[in-house]
């Protein structure tokens, strides 16, 4: 399988919108459409893309993407990993010290979508780091 090339530098990182979910979300339908009017057994010998380890949660962002823009620090982007960019509805986030977060698409608790204002917060919560390292420091 050809790998996927990703654009580099901070021109991959797009901030995540309604018209990137509603793009996930046809995505996922057409290849439903593709998988069910396939054979099971030809599903089955295809090789399914794997997501790259270097893009895991947790992980800091490669180096090929460069400085993030400060306007991208702990804002909803579309996910730069090809496996869950065409195959799950997810979004990432990135803190200052250009750490992955990757958070579910879908509503919480079937109220909150990935817009709601409450989301954002905790959101926005969860990835920034404590305000006051030092204190803890002897």
């Amino acid at each position: 399988m050809a790998a996927i090339l990703l654009p580099v530098g901070s021109d991959g990182l797009r901030p995540f919108t309604l018209e990137s979910l509603l793009g996930i979300e046809y995505r996922i339908a057409e290849e439903q459409a593709k998988n069910s009017k396939d054979s099971p057994e030809s599903c089955a010998k295809a090789e399914h893309p794997k997501a790259q380890a270097d893009l895991e949660a947790g992980k800091m962002l490669p180096r090929i993407f460069g400085d993030i823009p400060a306007g991208l620090v702990g804002v909803p982007l579309e996910d730069i990993d090809p496996f869950y960019f065409d195959n799950q509805k997810t979004f990432i986030v990135l803190n200052k010290g250009k750490a992955i977060f990757r958070f579910n698409a879908t509503s919480a608790l079937y109220i909150f979508s990935p817009f709601h204002i409450i989301r954002r917060i905790a959101i926005r919560i969860l990835v920034h780091s404590y305000p006051f390292p030092g204190i803890y420091v002897n």
